[in-house]
């Protein structure tokens, strides 16, 4: 449920130089919601009847007060946040974790895991926490990161690290001297499992730990989020299970600690460092380590831009929540500044049924007509470009067949990722070889690191194997604003397909993300764009879109989609940016009021009031395959050359209360 049509948009093209300049106001009509057709003549009264309204009505509410609020990226219905945790294909359904306060927007202690389940990865239906804080216990401050993984005889199990605060006298004595890290809270990894229930609501603490405390006398920053992976046995023969365990060694930088065992539930060995830096230029700290094997696909045949195609508006019905300021961006800056709270936060389940619910996704009417804040195509000295939709729906942007047709070498097989330090910071990752006997991940040789996302809101990704083999990860997406009155902060990624074409890493949302595809689709070809001239694209309406373009280069340097602000005075603009001679992505946008408080990337680049987000893309200079996928003020970019663009685009930053 939860869907209006609340906004409408207007689509053109621009020249680069137009873009930031003032534009004509837009006559803004009234909104009219759209609702569910009811399954027979007369009023609804099914059952599911009262739900779903207050559902709708709740999110009409929620957008007429905030209409940057997304609605088909995972996230709580109110509160904060963070890292995806545990996700986990199980008796026919997919879960995911997440960090996550239920009574406010920002993190602070007291942390618990939320969960969603879903059947086809876009329609999802949230659970009560699986994971409150134990009073008294070693998690009595907060469930920290952490994953989940079915056991031999199909048991799910979670592994999280729990966190008491040195301050609560209440969570027993601390560590001898040797084991002690001396952060603010003292860190135990933990286990839960399912009390028999298949949609895995319910969860009981084992009473021992998995790891009571870090191996004694070692100079470590950290000791948390356990990544569970399997291994072959040092003799070849049998397979053991491995942990990953994020951290970094004092003065030297980040460092990926390892231990083995046959059972998850116990008998950790510490096998040493899976591998290390040595300089802090990739962080003092590594955080959510991952591990996989990729596999090697090659490129399904693309629509060329000779095929006929589109710009089709999506919608779905989640709601998702804007980022706090006023406290550490998450526990991660307070764990590095030192801070600390003087008391544990205690969390009630309340009552979960009103506070979660099901979110039933519905389609959202396309209106007629012209109205402000619309997407533009921005180019330079461009001579073609092509608007394509992939009729299969697999959801992929892909290159062209003479590209597909390329052979490379198999020199990397495994993905390793990190998260280093502080969520503003970029996600890392090293393509190599895990070296089974001796436990190793050798970096020099590994191609890397290399940013896992261009741009300025994705961290602490975490990802499974489902049940069709496929390799999907979820990342935290955080607000680039201040909270003011709204009541929720961050979401998910949509799920990402993992894979390698040669020896590069691949991602693209799952195929079941065009399921969410409803109304009528726009669609151009040999759309031919003159240098500095505004050609509006009529048609393109909608603030939850799935563009997919194909941007062929003629003689233009650059070229790109610009997604007009809602402000007749252009603020709130946005641009997503090729540029064929950087080989550069990029998202270029009006630098945002100081008066919003809006959080600042460090490595953006400020110019003329345009602020900039982006990096190197492997491409040539051929044609671009771009994906773009608009959910309000969320906005992931992908590339057919594999690379990755999320950013947060607030197009109503002058009006947060329309």
């Amino acid at each position: 449920m939860r869907n209006l049509a609340l906004h409408r948009q207007e689509v053109s093209c621009l020249d680069k130089r137009h873009f930031g300049k003032p534009r004509r106001r837009l006559s803004h009509r009234p909104c009219k919601p759209i609702t569910r057709r009811a399954p027979c003549l007369g009023f609804p009264n099914g059952p599911g009847f009262k739900q779903d309204l207050e559902t709708m009505l709740d999110m009409a509410n929620s957008l007429r007060h905030d209409p940057e609020k997304p609605v088909f990226h995972v996230m709580p219905r109110h509160g904060w946040i963070n890292d995806p945790n545990g996700p986990v294909f199980y008796e026919g359904k997919y879960h995911v974790f997440y960090q996550h306060i239920i009574n406010g927007c920002e993190w602070d202690f007291g942390i618990v895991w939320g969960h969603a389940a879903s059947s086809d990865l876009v329609h999802w239906e949230h659970m009560p926490p699986a994971l409150l804080p134990t009073p008294g216990g070693a998690d009595a401050d907060g469930c920290f990161s952490g994953c989940c993984i079915v056991d031999e005889d199909g048991t799910p199990i979670i592994l999280y690290t729990g966190v008491r605060l040195r301050s609560n006298p209440e969570c027993g004595p601390l560590p001898p001297a040797e084991c002690d890290l001396n952060l603010p809270f003292v860190e135990t990894q933990l286990a839960a499992v399912p009390e028999g229930d298949p949609t895995l609501t319910m969860w009981s603490k084992r009473e021992e730990p998995v790891l009571p405390m870090p191996p004694p006398d070692m100079p470590l920053v950290g000791w948390r989020d356990p990544f569970i992976f399997e291994i072959k046995g040092k003799q070849g023969n049998g397979r053991e299970w491995g942990m990953l365990m994020g951290s970094g060694l004092k003065g030297q930088g980040g460092a990926i600690m390892i231990y083995r065992s046959e059972s998850l539930y116990g008998g950790w060995r510490f096998d040493g460092m899976l591998c290390e830096a040595n300089n802090t230029e990739t962080g003092a700290m590594w955080e959510c380590p991952l591990l996989l094997e990729l596999t090697q696909t090659q490129a399904s045949p693309k629509a060329s831009a000779q095929t006929t195609g589109g710009i089709q508006s999506i919608h779905d019905s989640h709601t998702q929540l804007p980022t706090p300021t006023g406290k550490p961006a998450s526990f991660r800056e307070a764990r590095n500044q030192g801070g600390q709270t003087d008391k544990a936060v205690e969390s009630e389940p309340g009552n979960f049924q009103e506070m979660f619910g099901r979110i039933e996704p519905q389609p959202i009417a396309s209106t007629s007509g012209k109205a402000a804040g619309g997407v533009s195509l921005l180019s330079r000295q461009i001579s073609d470009l092509s608007i394509v939709s992939q009729d299969n729906g697999s959801g992929s942007s892909q290159q062209p067949a003479a590209q597909q047709q390329r052979q490379q070498p198999r020199q990397h097989t495994h993905f390793l990722c990190i998260s280093p330090d502080a969520p503003t910071n970029p996600v890392l990752y090293w393509l190599g070889a895990f070296d089974h006997q001796n436990t190793k991940f050798i970096l020099d040789g590994a191609k890397g690191p290399l940013k896992l996302d261009l741009g300025d809101i994705l961290y602490a990704p975490n990802l499974m194997i489902d049940g069709k083999g496929r390799h999907i990860l979820w990342g935290w997406l955080q607000e680039r604003r201040k909270v003011g009155s709204y009541d929720y902060a961050g979401c998910l990624s949509v799920p990402r397909l993992l894979h390698l074409r040669g020896d590069r890493l691949i991602q693209e949302p799952v195929p079941e993300v065009s399921n969410l595809r409803r109304g009528q689709c726009w669609k151009t070809r040999h759309l031919s764009i003159q240098e500095e001239e505004m050609t509006p694209l009529e048609g393109l309406r909608g603030s939850s879109l799935d563009i997919e373009v194909v941007l062929d280069r003629g003689d233009a340097s650059a070229a790109g989609l610009l997604f007009q602000g809602w402000d007749a005075a252009g603020e709130g603009s946005a641009a997503i940016v090729y540029d064929w001679e950087r080989s550069v992505l990029e998202a270029i946008y009006e630098a945002p009021p100081r008066d919003m408080g809006a959080t600042q990337d460090p490595d953006a680049e400020e110019d003329d009031g345009l602020r900039r987000v982006g990096g190197p893309v492997e491409a040539d200079s051929g044609d671009v395959h771009m994906r773009i996928l608009l959910d309000h003020s969320c906005v992931e970019v992908y590339l057919g050359t594999g690379e990755v663009l999320s950013t947060r685009i607030y197009r109503f930053a002058l009006f947060p209360s329309v």
